[in-house]
């Protein structure tokens, strides 16, 4: 005989097991790749979580990271290998190049400043980072772009480590800190090309390139005379000398360096204005004159 209670029991019990599928349907973000529409593009990037990743806890860092020409996110998991030093002490994200014109991936400030800031829009509603803490590495052609990346967008990113890259812009906005990493043999980014990003940051940042202290690693001097939110620092390796390009590899102090130099920056946040004593008119001031030109490389290179 069927229980007069059973069919209200039966459904008291699917209306608490829906409440339970309904919270189920809460994905939570995970580590693998991903995609985003930008400027009219469809656009992929690589999210690489901490392993204890949990949105209702602390928010943690964000490190984006842009690989060389002719790579993708893969480099920043076979190569770089970035996550084995940072640990779980940040969320990482790795940006995918398009194709240009000789099908070799390639970073183009046409679409990619766009990118980053629609990453810097909708990253939010996925993950839970510190917004006061965006950090901008890259490698090559990546680290080139890291360093205007942190030009353009100084007033939103808290510091940049390129590595292997160089400064083509010549005015900036707000305040970053600034870790650049440089081989002294690079045939590819020669020394005196990336002595000018280290010379522009050293003057926009308030400081003097006479001064140097101890860096986070021993190929690293430290320009800011004393404690500072904004520091630079120059770190000239000498790996890979007679190889080839291989003085232009990610160099083998690097992510320690990088992620020493990072997390050990200041609470202070990005700001609208330069720091001070420095700016564009401290950086160029001494400047005779303005060189602008165009370097344009080799397809397969």
């Amino acid at each position: 005989m069927r229980h007069p209670c059973l069919p209200g029991l039966l459904a008291l019990c699917t209306l608490i097991a829906g409440c339970f599928d309904n919270n189920s349907n809460t994905t939570l973000p995970e580590s693998g790749l991903q995609t985003i529409s930008s400027a009219g593009l469809q656009r992929s990037y690589y999210l690489d979580l901490p392993s204890d990743y949990d949105p209702d806890a602390a928010p943690r860092p964000l490190i984006i990271g842009y690989h060389g020409t002719g790579g993708s996110h893969q480099a920043w998991l076979d190569d770089y290998r970035l996550r084995e030093v940072v640990g779980d002490g940040a969320i990482l994200v790795y940006p995918d190049a398009l194709p240009n014109a000789a099908n070799i991936n390639q970073w183009d400030f046409a679409n990619d400043f766009q990118m980053f800031e629609d990453l810097l829009e909708r990253l939010p509603a996925q993950l839970n980072f510190d917004a006061s803490r965006i950090f901008i590495t890259g490698h090559s052609s990546g680290g080139g772009f890291a360093h205007e990346l942190g030009c353009r967008y100084g007033d939103r990113i808290r510091g940049i480590a390129p590595v292997a890259g160089s400064l083509t812009a010549t005015s900036c906005i707000g305040a970053v800190a600034v870790l650049q990493i440089q081989g002294q043999y690079d045939p590819l980014v020669p020394i005196g090309v990336a002595q000018l990003g280290h010379r522009f940051w050293t003057l926009y940042n308030g400081f003097s390139l006479g001064t140097s202290n101890p860096g986070v690693a021993p190929e690293c001097v430290e320009h800011a005379p004393g404690p500072s939110d904004y520091p630079v620092q120059w770190c000239l390796h000498q790996e890979g000398q007679g190889a080839g390009n291989a003085a232009h590899a990610w160099p083998s102090f690097a992510n320690a360096a990088v992620w020493d130099f990072l997390r050990g920056l200041s609470d202070r946040a990005p700001q609208d204005e330069p720091p001070p004593g420095g700016g564009n008119e401290q950086a160029l001031g001494n400047a005779d004159t303005t060189l602008s030109f165009t370097l344009r490389y080799p397809s397969g290179i």
